[in-house]
């Protein structure tokens, strides 16, 4: 007979198809398309900031040269401390002269310097007693030319770092678009001190040349900061740069750098959107991606007609253990050719199936014959436990009718007798498997009232009993056998007055019954050994309120011990609150 592996051809095998498959989508194109895009964008990047570094370096350049330029042309240092202090130091300064006309002559002074300038817009002076002298070109619009009040307060705004930079320049933003301003302290050689600052508002006309021929849309946008951040300039539409320190959280998408000029006193920002930048290549990976895609279109047939068939006779082999695992062994049959791994597959599940149904009738049956037998002997328990009464109980109440007529007469033993009669008519009426809580309080009382009256100076019993759970569903006759041990085990040995406390509550889902006694107790030793077969016979009823609680419930509930010896016992009983 032919075996199985003889059956099998290694081209016809899934195994062999898929190296092949593997082969052809992994080792090619899609590797050779990750590489191609992660290094060319890896080269962009590198030349990219390469270009930046030194078209900004170049940039700050211009820009240092321009403001010195600016500033030597228009408010140059030594000429216009010269031309300056004098005056302010016959104004405010120790040999001051009551000269009415040196304030106007100071302001003729900065009008002077407007006429010789054009690149001036407006210049004031504020000497030491904060009074401003300024001087604006008529030719400005009335709205673009500043008030005392605001060039005080430019000089408050700027002061701290002007005072740090004595005899520096410090340049900030002009409430104009086309202009800077300039500050810087005016020093009086004579007593060697500052005598005032002179600011001034000078055309950006040079700083907007220098950016003027520059394609953003190529080498990015720049902008220029003074030492607040204020914006001076930018070449950008919006008032600062994407990836400033403003929007950190976009600057994976921007090269962005950051340049001191003119001794920190100014900085240049310069940003590539390399977003923007990327869409260059665009042409390239569309067209790679095209051929990536023509390809995989390629493979995509190739799989189809390779594995077309198979995946129809696959789809009928899931299907057919489908239907095994739910219990269905009508199997659909395949069509694989011979020689074929998937053939044999087919045929080593139609015949599991085969086996798996005749062992699941057997099973059937066994399991039919074992359930019965169970029930059986489940029912023959519950009978037997509920069907139990300790002899102790009634010799012991017999015993003491006959001593009680002896003694007192009719009337005692008249009652003792009624309770006896109530006791078994109820044990009598108590047929069924479960019955209210109300009900087994109700057993129990009048159960312990008959031990009351035997041991009337020996026995006091308090109740703590939810009422609302008083409705709630309890096995029959489930706490006669414990209160009976409290009684027996609990008081009879014990001298003088015993008390039995029996609470009911509800806690975590669950329905408790408490069962306290300061009777004699259990020794320690014995605690562990109470519920074991032979331990159990010794005692009244434990071991069969545990079985017939876990037998109705499960083992998740029944009855746990907790006992002093000589001090106290505590029966816990536990049942689902339904």
């Amino acid at each position: 007979m032919e075996s199985a592996q003889e059956r099998i051809r290694f081209r016809k095998t899934l195994y062999f198809k898929m190296i092949a498959v593997t082969a052809l989508l992994g080792l090619t194109f899609l590797a050779a398309l990750i590489c191609i895009y992660h290094v060319t964008c890896k080269w962009f990047k590198t030349e990219l900031t390469y270009q930046s570094d030194t078209l900004t370096e170049q940039i700050c350049r211009n820009v240092d040269i321009s403001l010195t330029e600016l500033m030597e042309g228009t408010i140059p240092l030594t000429a216009t401390n010269q031309r300056l202090t004098p005056m302010l130091r016959t104004v405010t300064g120790p040999d001051k002269a009551d000269d009415p006309f040196l304030k106007p002559r100071l302001r003729k002074q900065l009008e002077e310097m407007l006429s010789t300038n054009y690149d001036i817009n407006w210049v004031s002076v504020i000497d030491r007693s904060d009074t401003v002298y300024l001087a604006c070109r008529d030719g400005r619009p009335r709205e673009g030319r500043p008030s005392e009040e605001s060039v005080l307060k430019l000089y408050y705004d700027n002061k701290e770092d002007v005072s740090h930079r004595p005899g520096n320049t410090i340049w900030t933003r002009s409430a104009s678009n086309d202009g800077i301003v300039l500050m810087r302290y005016l020093f009086d050689e004579t007593t060697m001190k500052f005598s005032g600052c002179v600011i001034a508002e000078l055309k950006n006309t040079v700083l907007k040349e220098i950016f003027q021929d520059i394609d953003s849309s190529k080498v990015g946008n720049f902008a220029l900061y003074d030492i607040n951040g204020n914006l001076l300039f930018t070449t950008s539409e919006r008032d600062r740069l994407k990836a400033g320190a403003d929007h950190r959280e976009e600057k994976d998408n921007y090269l962005y750098a950051e340049y001191q000029v003119s001794r920190g006193r100014i900085k240049i920002a310069h940003e590539v959107d390399l977003k923007a930048k990327n869409s260059r290549f665009s042409d390239l990976l569309y067209f790679v991606s095209f051929i990536g895609l023509f390809i995989f279109v390629l493979i995509i047939i190739f799989l189809w007609l390779m594995f077309g068939n198979m995946a129809g006779n696959l789809r009928i082999l899931l299907s057919n253990i489908t239907r095994v695992s739910r219990g269905d062994f009508e199997l659909e049959p395949t069509s694989f050719s011979k020689g074929d791994q998937m053939d044999l597959i087919s045929e080593h599940i139609s015949e599991m199936a085969g086996n798996i149904q005749s062992l699941m009738d057997q099973i059937s049956s066994a399991k039919e014959i074992q359930q019965q037998n169970e029930y059986k002997l489940l029912e023959f328990q519950y009978h037997e436990l509920q069907a139990q009464i300790n002899p102790h109980f009634l010799f012991n109440i017999l015993q003491s009718i006959h001593g009680i007529a002896q003694i007192n007469g009719d009337k005692q033993v008249s009652r003792l007798i009624g309770l006896l009669a109530r006791f078994f008519r109820r044990n009598i009426e108590r047929s069924k498997n479960t019955c209210t809580l109300n009900a087994e309080m109700e057993y129990i009382k009048n159960y312990t009232e008959l031990y009351k009256n035997i041991y009337p100076d020996r026995l006091e019993v308090e109740w703590e009993v939810d009422e609302l759970l008083l409705d709630m569903m309890v096995p029959s006759c489930i706490l006669q056998p414990i209160v009976e041990n409290s009684l027996v085990h609990g008081m009879e040995p014990k001298i003088g007055l015993c008390t039995i406390r029996i609470s009911v509550y509800s806690e975590e889902e669950r329905l408790v019954i408490k069962v306290w006694d300061n009777g004699l107790g259990i020794p320690a030793e014995k605690i562990s050994t109470l519920f074991e077969n032979n331990e159990a016979k010794k005692r009244i009823g434990i071991k069969n309120v545990k079985d017939r609680i876990q037998l109705m419930y499960g083992p998740d509930y029944g009855v746990w011990i907790e006992s002093e010896y000589l001090h106290y016992t505590e029966v816990r009983l536990e049942f689902p609150l339904l």
